[in-house]
């Protein structure tokens, strides 16, 4: 174990095949990655409209391995242990983590694997790698081993559905939810909603969307709309009979959905954006409509280590989950995986996707 091939992202859309030396640390340790998951984040990074990227970088934060080596006591766990890795890095000191945010300020442009560049020391920040430096303040979380590497990368969708759709909007029995946006995000928030006990449960997206909102109705959601063919307002008033508690935006690159979620969230609602809107700004947001229904508006960037952990438990006992990542590449097809994900090699049966080792 002393060099790790790596698919380094040097400029917007240019993977480089890149072989890094494994240096000695003094903290830490370093993790044998057997798969990563690619989320609708990795293809921003990969498009270049992630305004908080700095290149060159090496992709991917949805991670699963094995524990290959610890070089002192930041973890208790046996070397060999197969684990998700959350993606956010905490230093425990900074203001934000302190405030128990996911966004540490301790590395630029933001303590997080797969968002930090390859010129951080040791360079192995991303999942798009043979192997990762396991940095003191990274979070790991034991699975178990009957689980299939690509399947597990799906935990992190579930895990961060968990800490959106239940924890942050604290969701009650019999609330309801709709959901934008039928991504891996979107099917896990409905896998989450269903458990913790939502009374109705729906979900938006696109007519090239439409394997995923039936897998979305399969899963348990009451309503699927295409909104490319049906008012969405129509189709929640004809479905649910009123307006939801909670509206969770997990869109990718679409600032109007925050307009949607606004206007349908029940008055004293939530409204959840744990998406990303890349160059693309919000226009004509009217802010009255916030102050007279009295909305709470919540920004999801990551999962809770409680969503980490629920998300263990899940994976050992959903078999559904085997037909969530419908699309494997190995490493040295990255680039096509990040493709596969934007949705550029087509979107029949498109559902998640993972590179695998």
């Amino acid at each position: 174990m002393s060099t790790a091939k790596a698919m380094l992202l040097v400029q917007p859309q240019r993977f480089t095949a890149t072989t890094f030396a494994l240096p000695p640390v003094e903290t830490g340790g370093w993790l044998a990655i057997e798969a990563t998951g690619v989320s609708g984040s990795d293809v921003q990074v990969w498009q270049g409209t992630n305004r908080y990227i700095r290149y060159p970088l090496i992709p991917g934060h949805e991670v699963v391995g094995r524990v290959a080596s610890l070089v002192d006591d930041s973890f208790d766990i046996p070397i060999g242990t197969r684990v998700m890795v959350e993606s956010s890095i905490r230093c425990g000191a900074c203001r934000r983590c302190l405030g128990h945010l996911h966004s540490c300020s301790f590395r630029r442009p933001i303590n997080a694997y797969g968002r930090l560049p390859s010129t951080e020391p040791p360079g192995l920040w991303g999942g798009f790698a043979e192997y990762l430096y396991v940095d003191p303040g990274a979070r790991l979380h034991p699975i178990s081993d009957d689980i299939e590497a690509p399947v597990a990368t799906f935990g992190h969708a579930l895990a961060d559905a968990f800490t959106w759709t239940v924890e942050i909007p604290t969701l009650h029995t019999e609330d309801s939810v709709l959901i934008l946006g039928p991504g891996p995000r979107g099917l896990a928030a409905v896998i989450a909603a269903k458990e913790a006990g939502a009374g109705w449960i729906g979900v938006s997206g696109l007519t090239e969307n439409r394997d995923r909102l039936e897998l979305a109705r399969r899963l348990g959601a009451d309503m699927v709309v295409d909104t490319r063919k049906a008012d969405i307002a129509s189709a929640v008033a004809d479905s649910l009979g009123a307006r939801p508690e909670v509206v969770l935006d997990v869109t990718r690159d679409d600032p109007e959905a925050i307009h949607t979620a606004l206007d349908l969230v029940r008055a004293g609602g939530t409204v959840v954006v744990a998406s990303l809107k890349g160059v693309r700004a919000v226009n004509q947001l009217f802010s009255d409509l916030i102050v007279l229904k009295e909305i709470t508006i919540r920004g999801g960037f990551g999962a809770s280590s409680a969503g980490y952990h629920w998300a263990a438990r899940h994976l050992e006992t959903d078999p559904r989950l085997d037909d969530l990542v419908s699309h494997e590449f190995p490493l040295d097809e990255a680039g096509r995986a990040v493709e596969a994900a934007a949705g550029l090699l087509g979107h029949e049966e498109l559902i998640s996707v993972a590179v695998t080792f």
